[in-house]
């Protein structure tokens, strides 16, 4: 299966918007809309992507930067099944048609081989958040696809382990929210997640130059590191 890097903070080349948010694209499933539609849009189109071609989106978390382009999306795509945690603004609930939205309380399947992890409580700057990620399944195991990664990547892991118990974990992606982090607990946590078993990390967004030097030094070729425009074989 293929995942592509519509949107995140670094780009391949300068036709590629980049930005402080994520926007990947699972077959039929979109996880995150960005920071803007324009983006979205002008990325999408460099692809070839038509937007009759994405059923599914799934909204990690209620951050400005990884929903702000669902509106104008909605608007040129009418039939969108729209997934989010429970604390979906309910300014949005309000304006969207109760068929398009459908609240994750649980483990979901979302697509053939695309599954929410379901809800996690957890905190940024103090504030209460739920959180979702992906798993998908594939031939090589699973991959764990993570747009903030708030829960910590250690909680997310043991759950994907839990859900997938026979499966290995071919890849964790995404923003691994490690860029506000000591290094210390920084160094501690990249350690865990190769005793864990993640064969190769793909980080992004939010994951922070420290880890991402220090997954570098330990996962060598199997370290990725994402920018709009990257297609991933999964």
């Amino acid at each position: 299966m293929k995942l592509q890097i519509i949107f995140d903070k670094e780009r391949i080349d300068n036709r590629f918007e980049s930005g402080w948010g994520i926007a990947y694209l699972l077959e039929d499933t979109l996880l995150d809309t960005g920071e803007k539609f324009d983006y979205l849009s002008k990325n999408l189109e460099i692809f070839c992507i038509s937007l009759n071609t994405i059923k599914n989106v799934v909204i990690s978390h209620n951050h400005w930067n990884h929903r702000s382009g669902l509106w104008e999306l909605l608007k040129l795509k009418k039939d969108l099944k729209i997934y989010g945690c429970s604390d979906f603004f309910q300014e949005f609930k309000d304006k969207l048609n109760p068929a398009n939205f459908i609240e994750i309380t649980n483990f979901n399947q979302i697509s053939k081989d695309i599954y929410s992890t379901g809800p996690f409580k957890t905190l940024y700057k103090a504030d209460p958040v739920l959180e979702q990620a992906l798993i998908v399944k594939t031939k090589k195991g699973i991959s764990i696809i993570s747009a903030c990664s708030h829960m910590s990547l250690i909680e997310l892991i043991n759950r994907a382990k839990f859900l997938f118990a026979n499966e290995k974990i071919n890849f964790l992606i995404g923003g691994l929210h490690l860029i506000d982090t000591d290094n210390r607990l920084t160094e501690y946590v990249v350690k865990e997640v190769k005793n864990m078993g993640v064969l190769n990390v793909a980080a992004g967004h939010c994951s922070g130059y420290e880890a991402v030097k220090l997954f570098k030094a330990l996962y060598g070729e199997n370290l990725i590191e994402l920018k709009s425009g990257m297609v991933l074989e999964l």
